[in-house]
């Protein structure tokens, strides 16, 4: 089940599972080993002819896409932005890692007062910033060519190998290393069809389908965004490190229990965790518990040396705690919206990475909120502008790139910033749906899917281009 959609279940029944796609793959190299692991094999059947009268209006750019040129056209781009890649670049991700710091500064220098909105919001922009911005691009090797020689914003230097490089670079509930698998592997290669572990419509199934009152669904999604990180995403990301593991070293773990979501409920049965080779103990002491300890414990535990010491603490418990929660929200709202919407396409089978049918699922299952360059009047993109810009994608987490992220994941925040309005055109010139919207109404489209309002645009399987099909090994 998604992050959500597992909150909800165990808020509600602990004993209620739902499925998840999941495949394990390499944490420290990613791609080049998720590549290995692929087999590529030709599909050996022939779609049928599209009949363009037959098709939806909103489904008729199927029929005259041309794959090839589109994947010429979006691969050119991405080829094109990775070489331009340099000093520009990391001194932009120093201003923004400037801005995250600031908000750090001010969050904690405050969080000893009475419980208040300033410490609450600075704590948590600086939480959300270090993983969707620093960590999210870092691990994805967006910087990896404009390494410094110490390795520390590479791919596979960044908040991995101890506790100490975890809080020296993105501290949050999940571990990197899981992380890693989870989002970069999994998610990303296999977009919008069963096997990715963030397909909402799959993995709210049970939430769609339960006989609740419509306007309790949207109170449980709203309850589901304050705790999803530490609920659903911490664990289930272990649970897929682990069975990483397992199945390198020869284990066959089978589908369905690959692909059953874990929570903290989880451990209630006993053996659950076991057949994965880990533990309740092995959890918290590793993943968990070195966060809950250090930053809800240890961060503020200065203050007690202080006159009045007591009363200080626990301001600063309760503003870490809201800051903790209004993260998740904030998070909630600019993930889980990214590729959910009855606008949207799910897929029946995988695609070969940079092929056309990829770059096309990049666009057609993804949305952008507002960029940094906005859109006119008129539809057209404007150009890119500084400060402003900077700090609109910067509350959007830089998520706002959705589409430009997928068809090109190894990029930096600024080649973001200057894809957009070139990858928009390429989407226009070849009838290829770009969806660009406010944050807010992708939520309410999402938040419908999740309840069973609406659900997302099917991909026939007889549209697919069985040149750029394969099947995971």
């Amino acid at each position: 089940m998604h992050r959500s959609a597992v909150l909800m279940l165990s808020v509600f029944s602990p004993t209620c599972v739902a499925l998840m796609s999941h495949t394990a793959t390499s944490v420290r190299h990613p791609t080049a080993r998720l590549q290995r692991s692929l087999a590529p094999r030709v599909a050996v059947a022939t779609p049928l002819p599209i009949d363009a009268a037959a098709l939806a209006p909103e489904d008729k750019w199927v029929a005259s896409w041309d794959t090839e040129a589109f994947r010429k056209d979006v691969d050119d781009l991405g080829n094109r932005l990775l070489a331009n890649q340099g000093p520009a670049d990391v001194e932009h991700l120093k201003k923004m890692i400037m801005w995250s710091n600031v908000c750090a500064a001010v969050g904690l220098g405050t969080m000893w007062m009475t419980p208040n909105p300033v410490s609450v919001f600075c704590i948590s922009a600086w939480i959300m910033s270090r993983w969707t911005m620093i960590a999210h691009h870092t691990c994805h090797g967006g910087y990896n060519k404009q390494d410094d020689g110490t390795g520390r914003f590479t791919s596979i230097g960044f908040a991995v190998g101890s506790v100490m490089t975890r809080c020296r670079d993105w501290f949050d509930w999940m571990l990197p290393e899981a992380w890693n698998v989870e989002h970069n592997n999994l998610h990303h290669y296999r977009l919008g069809e069963a096997g990715d572990p963030d397909l909402v419509e799959r993995n709210l199934e049970m939430l769609r389908d339960i006989r609740l009152p419509r306007p309790l669904k949207y109170v449980v999604v709203a309850v589901v965004a304050s705790i999803w990180k530490w609920w659903y995403y911490a664990p289930n990301t272990y649970k897929q490190l682990k069975i990483m593991q397992l199945r390198k070293e020869g284990t066959e773990i089978p589908a369905k229990e690959a692909h059953d979501a874990f929570t903290l409920t989880s451990f209630l049965n006993l053996g659950e965790s076991k057949k994965y080779g880990f533990g309740f103990r092995d959890y918290i002491g590793r993943v968990m518990g070195p966060y809950l300890a250090l930053r809800f414990f240890a961060l503020p535990a200065p203050l007690l040396l202080l006159p009045g010491g007591r009363l200080f603490y626990k301001h600063a418990l309760i503003n870490l705690a809201l800051a903790d929660a209004l993260s998740n929200i904030h998070s909630f709202i600019i993930i889980a919206t990214n590729h959910c919407g009855d606008d949207l396409y799910k897929f029946v089978n995988s695609v070969r990475p940079k092929s056309g049918s990829f770059f096309m699922r990049a666009v057609t299952s993804g949305a952008n909120f507002r960029t940094a360059n906005g859109i006119d009047a008129n539809g057209k993109a404007r150009a890119v502008h500084g400060h402003t810009a900077d700090l609109n994608d910067f509350m959007h987490g830089w998520l706002n790139y959705q589409i430009e992220h997928h068809a090109w994941p190894q990029l930096s925040m600024l080649s973001y910033q200057k894809s957009a309005p070139e990858m928009r055109a390429i989407c226009e010139k070849h009838g290829v749906p770009y969806v660009q919207q406010n944050v807010f109404k992708r939520l309410k489209k999402t938040a419908d899917v999740m309840v069973g309002a609406t659900s997302m645009r099917p991909f026939d399987e007889s549209w697919e281009a069985p040149k750029d099909a394969f099947k995971w090994k």
